[in-house]
């Protein structure tokens, strides 16, 4: 049963999948959560012993937090952010370096602690920041620009600086636009660095390039990813290939 559930598995989560682009392709948000209702009904209906099992948590788990979006902080939100988070834990149990799982978790995390009181956000963010480094564990760099927004929220612009630049060094750092408009960055966007920064990013790139050594050229490949980073209007994630 194990190799025909796992086969029934992935055509599961192929079929998931299909419903999540088309969620999210759909401006009517009434069709967006019934089809991304119907996602999760095939998300669950994949076994435990089958080999997509894992996917289906993670892909379980990222429907949940395109739902708890389409709330825009209305009700049912909060819940949705957390069931997200259960559904990416699971994920962690079934496969512990599954990097995107943490680093999507955390995500959910801080869209939670933005609907939270303020009471409730440190905590929050502290489990956020634990994720992150999960990831960061698993691919050196991945959750730079996350990072990035935790050091912004807490007010130390010099951290965040930092980790800004080690996400444009992996690669991994979003869009302009994406930036500006990340609501964890608003505080960050008032510091004199800010611009500079941006500017620094946007310059075009000599046409004349030092040449490197066999030795840096290792280096670089060692560093960088071929994992490739994209970003939906929140935060980093992932451009999952369906097997």
């Amino acid at each position: 049963m194990g190799l025909l559930n796992s086969i029934t598995g992935k055509s599961k989560v192929k079929a998931g999948n299909k419903k999540v682009l088309a969620a999210r392709e759909n401006k009517d948000a009434a069709k967006a959560e019934a089809l991304l209702s119907e996602a999760m009904l095939a998300y669950g209906q994949v076994a435990s012993d089958s080999s997509a099992f894992k996917d289906a948590l993670y892909n379980w788990g990222m429907a949940l937090l395109y739902s708890a979006r389409l709330k825009q902080g209305g009700e049912g939100a909060k819940g949705l952010y957390e069931e997200a988070g259960k559904k990416f834990s699971y994920c962690l149990v079934a496969k512990e370096d599954y990097m995107a799982s943490a680093l999507d978790w955390g995500v959910a995390l801080m869209e939670l602690a933005a609907l939270q009181e303020e009471a409730e956000k440190a905590p929050t963010y502290v489990l956020a920041k634990e994720k992150f480094t999960l990831a960061d564990s698993i691919q050196s760099g991945v959750a730079s620009y996350n990072f990035a927004c935790l050091h912004a929220i807490a007010g130390d612009f010099e951290a965040c600086k930092a980790a800004l630049e080690l996400a444009h060094e992996y690669r991994n750092l979003p869009d302009e636009d994406d930036i500006l408009n990340d609501a964890d960055m608003q505080v960050a966007k008032t510091q004199a660095w800010f611009t500079e920064f941006l500017a620094a990013v946007n310059a075009p790139e000599s046409e004349e390039k030092p040449k490197e050594s066999d030795e840096e050229k290792a280096e670089e490949d060692v560093k960088y990813s071929d994992t490739k980073i994209v970003t939906d209007g929140y935060k980093v994630e992932y451009d999952k290939k369906s097997e």
